[in-house]
């Protein structure tokens, strides 16, 4: 529960600011009341002996209860009108009259409530007044009975009704009592993946790492290269360190990056994950085998003509389609033309014995592949990798969805190397206890050291060139 709270607190803070203005929009729209109270004391006059004084003192408490029926009667309400000549008639004012007898006494507390000060203050001096002359009518033949006003009625110009403080207090707490329903109501039917323990249970895999959500990965995809120092860079570096420790004597080579879905931003791992990896000093390709929607180049600002499709096909070798990237020790091999057949192009034996060509000739070979239910793409190559990533999306990516994808890897005895928990608010990422959301910044004016100059020019190319064109079905959610 705790935690459901603090993932949802806006529904509180909803909750409580729709509350108040409600309550006070209520508040405003109600008509004021005002009231005025007149005090009335009843005794039987003329006895001078104790006795029968105490006598007397016990009849008129007998008798005070029956007196507030008739105050609050229409018959002496039809008397009041006709004094004060009121444009009401006897029920509507007998509605506003109450009338109880205070504890243990003999004294009777008539209070009237109208929309107008004045009036209710008038009502209720003209029933005190018609009161005591009909206690003296009714009585007359039974003992000297005497009501005295022992309080008059004043006009009150603050209103008892509607009660601000009261409304507004009562509304917070109702919009605070709904809002946390609300929260734990999403919690308890919320079917995403949020947590380690949900990557645990579907896949049976631990997070290999947490990507922070980061504005600057929608325009900027290769944050590794371009800002050392953010959160989302450390966030790629511990993947990588985790990935080289997953076995350290041997630690996988070839690894296949995807999602469950579309738009889970495996492509924006991929890329960040190799340029990582050839950051440690380790020879890296980075291989864009998404066919369908190549994304890799387009991130990283290269020529998406000629590439794997080329070379699978025979009609052009490695080395001329392969491309350097940054200081050379990362090369990307481009996706090439859109195949009529990806699924069978990329599960054939030439994508194998290219697989093993590039294992060779690099520490790692990091794979960016479609999504694992749409196709069977990176199923196919995930069997000749020595494992797969899986990156999934905080708060968005399904639960049935990441347990599908895992089944798919399982059903053909692919090796899941971990979950990518990806695009992580900063509030659940500290909430949660995911270590990340406390910078560790370099200090101000400390000197970098000079990017190549290869990269440096390929930067200035970009910035006064147009996109290069892509090939393949386009559009779509990024991947």
């Amino acid at each position: 529960m705790l935690q459901a709270v603090r993932s949802g607190w806006w529904w509180l803070v909803t909750g409580l600011l729709v509350g108040l203005a409600a309550a006070g929009l209520l508040s405003w729209l109600t008509t004021p009341l005002y009231s005025s109270s007149t005090q009335l004391f009843v005794a039987v006059a003329g006895s001078t002996d104790t006795s029968a004084a105490q006598a007397g003192n016990l009849f008129s408490q007998q008798r005070v209860t029956s007196y507030v029926p008739l105050l609050t009667g229409k018959s002496l309400a039809g008397e009041v009108v006709d004094e004060l000549d009121l444009d009401l008639t006897p029920g509507q004012v007998a509605d506003k009259v109450s009338a109880e007898v205070l504890p243990e006494s003999v004294v009777v507390q008539v209070t009237v409530t109208d929309t107008s000060a004045e009036r209710a203050q008038a009502i209720a001096a003209a029933m005190g007044r018609r009161f005591s002359e009909r206690v003296t009518e009714l009585e007359a033949d039974v003992t000297a009975v005497r009501v005295t006003t022992t309080e008059q009625a004043e006009v009150n110009p603050e209103p008892v009704s509607p009660a601000m403080n009261r409304n507004l207090a009562l509304g917070g707490v109702l919009g605070l009592l709904i809002g946390l329903g609300l929260t734990l109501l999403r919690s308890r039917l919320d079917n995403t993946v949020k947590t380690g323990d949900d990557v645990q249970t579907l896949t049976g895999a631990g997070v290999i790492g947490t990507v922070l959500e980061d504005p600057k990965l929608d325009d900027e995809h290769v944050v590794t290269a371009r800002d050392g120092h953010s959160l989302s860079s450390e966030s790629f570096r511990a993947i990588r360190t985790n990935l080289q420790f997953l076995n350290v004597d041997s630690p996988p080579k070839v690894i296949v990056v995807t999602s469950s879905v579309p738009g889970e931003g495996k492509s924006t791992l991929a890329v960040n994950l190799g340029t990582a990896l050839a950051q440690s000093g380790s020879r890296v390709i980075l291989v864009e085998a998404d066919l369908r929607r190549p994304r890799v180049t387009r991130y990283m600002g290269l020529v998406s003509g000629a590439g794997l499709t080329n070379v699978l096909a025979g009609t052009a070798d490695l080395a001329e389609v392969t491309q350097p990237w940054g200081d050379g020790k990362l090369s990307v091999l481009a996706a090439g033309p859109m195949p009529p057949n990806p699924s069978e192009l990329l599960g054939s034996e030439h994508m194998r014995a290219l697989l093993e060509e590039l294992r060779q000739e690099h520490d790692f070979v990091v794979i960016d592949t479609p999504p694992l239910l749409p196709v069977t793409d990176a199923a196919v190559l995930s069997v000749a990798a020595d494992g797969c990533l899986i990156t999934t999306r905080h708060g968005v990516t399904r639960r049935e969805q990441l347990a599908e994808a895992s089944s798919v890897l399982a059903r053909i005895d692919a090796r899941l190397l971990g979950v990518v928990l990806n695009r992580v608010p900063q509030s659940a990422a500290i909430a949660r206890g995911y270590g990340y959301g406390y910078g560790y910044a370099p200090d101000a004016g400390r000197m970098s050291v000079a990017e190549p100059r290869g990269r440096a020019a390929r930067r200035r190319a970009r910035a006064v060139e147009p996109p290069p064109s892509q090939h393949g079905s386009g559009g779509g959610a990024s991947s």
